[in-house]
């Protein structure tokens, strides 16, 4: 179950590259900033299952490349919609981590 909570992160990653571009036409700065900062926060979900005792390590991992959407996304000016549709995504994706259940303690290992 470790490699879903991951492939959820990738796939709103992939999501939030797409979507805006298609909504709002092409995407500035920011919103490429916004993707990368996401595909971290794969990487970062990803590799939350070599820390042990920490059942909420990848939950936090997700939750923490959303909040940083967001600061990135307010510190440039405010959202765009673009930024909005990408922090949409970035919110869906914690929450699709987080309601996962985790694997068992030998899936892990």
């Amino acid at each position: 179950m470790t490699i879903v909570k991951s492939i959820v992160q990738v796939i709103m990653t992939i999501l939030a590259a797409v979507i805006p571009g298609l909504a709002n036409g092409p995407l500035d700065t920011t919103a490429w900033i916004n993707v990368v900062i996401l595909g971290a926060g794969a990487i970062m979900v990803y590799n939350a299952a070599n820390i042990p005792g920490w059942e909420y390590a990848k939950l936090i991992a997700s939750a923490v490349s959303a909040v940083a959407v967001l600061l990135v996304s307010f510190l440039d000016g405010g959202l765009s919609g673009a930024e909005v549709i990408q922090l949409v995504l970035a919110a869906a994706a914690a929450v699709g981590v987080g309601a996962l259940p985790n694997g068992s303690k030998q899936q892990q290992a």
